[in-house]
């Protein structure tokens, strides 16, 4: 190939990759998590620090009231799916430990090796256990699978925030399972990534090694006149 799109996951085998490709020269872009040391061409996607404390900060402007939240994840040998998602936590944990201290985050893992149909039980067990949490965030696209399991229970003063324009986040955005998605015009990047390919390589053109893409905020009032064709 004359150059390569790359989602990373783990440093360590995204790298072992990497390498080869610097060997052959063969340009490569980093589409969602930022990972400089492996020396990309570019980079496009959020930043994931800052919008982990964006999130954080919205989140609170509905639940400032509440004692405690639940942060669901979804791990695999203890770790999250992506680089991406550990910073946005990171910056998430920031904004909490400087303007809410005090409220107690719990974590609850669906595990990404789990049978689905083990979820309802884990949720169930969970939010019967903890009557106090009426608030959920999660760092990655399955909002989802909290939101509609919300939305089965008929637990109507329990919501979740989470992030992507996915279609069963958008409609459980509709129905109100699903506070508010962050979006970040997935087809924006993925086309940004492949046009700056083609000005790298056939244009010879210099290109900009860090491309910080914009935060967006979406309820069930905005929900439809989100495009994510935009460019």
């Amino acid at each position: 190939p004359n150059g390569v799109v790359i989602v990373p996951s783990d440093l360590e085998l995204t790298q072992a990759f990497t390498d080869q490709l610097h060997e052959r020269q063969i340009p490569f872009i980093l589409l969602d998590s930022y990972m400089p040391s492996l020396n990309p061409l570019s980079f496009f996607g959020q930043d994931s620090l800052q919008s982990g404390y964006f999130a954080a900060k919205m989140l609170m402007l509905i639940a400032h009231k509440e004692k405690e939240i639940m942060l669901m994840k979804q791990m695999k040998n203890g770790k999250v799916a992506s680089k991406q998602q550990e910073n946005r936590e990171v910056g998430f944990r920031q904004y909490m430990h400087d303007f809410y201290p005090d409220v107690k985050i719990h974590e609850l893992n669906l595990p990404l090796d789990e049978e689905r149909s083990l979820y309802d039980d884990i949720l169930g067990d969970f939010f019967d256990a903890h009557p106090g949490v009426h608030h959920c965030i999660t760092m990655c696209s399955k909002a989802h699978l909290v939101g509609e399991f919300l939305l089965r229970t008929n637990r109507t003063n329990i919501q979740i925030m989470g992030y992507d324009m996915v279609g069963k986040n958008a409609e459980c955005l509709r129905r109100g399972s699903i506070s508010f998605l962050i979006a970040q015009h997935a087809f924006m990047q993925g086309y940004n990534c492949i046009d700056t390919l083609f000005k790298a390589i056939i244009l010879k053109q210099e290109v900009s090694p860090v491309n910080y893409m914009p935060i967006e905020l979406l309820s069930s009032e905005n929900v439809e006149f989100y495009r994510r064709t935009q460019l």
